[in-house]
């Protein structure tokens, strides 16, 4: 699906997926997609969906099986300061079709100190905690860091 302002975050050596955005013609999006580099085939994943639409929000991979959503803007151009943390569990993998044995889950955690955008990369320190840089949907004020510790939830 066509799409701008979407958080992307690699998972595995060859996959990716792509979370929310903004489409011209659907508004901001809610959908979850999944990219394999090795085949070049992208699957939008029709059973899991973002609890709500946002657009200009971060992912980053905290586990092995763990991806957080975090922050960005919602319809109506409404900053977001929910935390979702999307887990895949692979079942058992004999190598072939690996997509079909994947069964995802979203769920809904706590929240960041202060809603918004989040455009800037988020830094992992050595302690677990993450680093963000958030500025509010106008962009006109300052950013604000923000420290966020996900160890509970890895």
């Amino acid at each position: 699906m066509a799409r701008s302002q979407s958080s992307s975050c690699l998972f595995q050596d060859n996959i990716i997926f792509i979370f929310g955005g903004y489409n011209k013609e659907l508004g901001t999006l809610n959908s979850i997609e999944r990219y394999d580099i090795t085949t070049n085939r992208v699957t939008l994943l029709p059973d899991i969906k973002m609890p709500c639409p946002l657009r200009r929000f971060a992912s980053v991979k905290i586990s092995a099986t763990k991806i957080l959503l975090m922050g960005g803007i919602g319809r109506l151009s409404k900053d977001s300061d929910s935390v979702y943390c999307f887990d895949v569990d692979d079942g058992v993998n004999d190598g072939q079709n690996h997509q079909d044995k994947s069964k995802y889950s979203i769920e809904v955690l706590d929240k960041i100190d202060k809603p918004g955008v989040i455009d800037y990369p988020v830094i992992i320190d050595s302690v677990g905690s993450l680093h963000l840089f958030i500025e509010n949907a106008s962009g006109t004020s300052p950013l604000l860091r923000s420290v966020y510790s996900f160890l509970e939830y890895s």
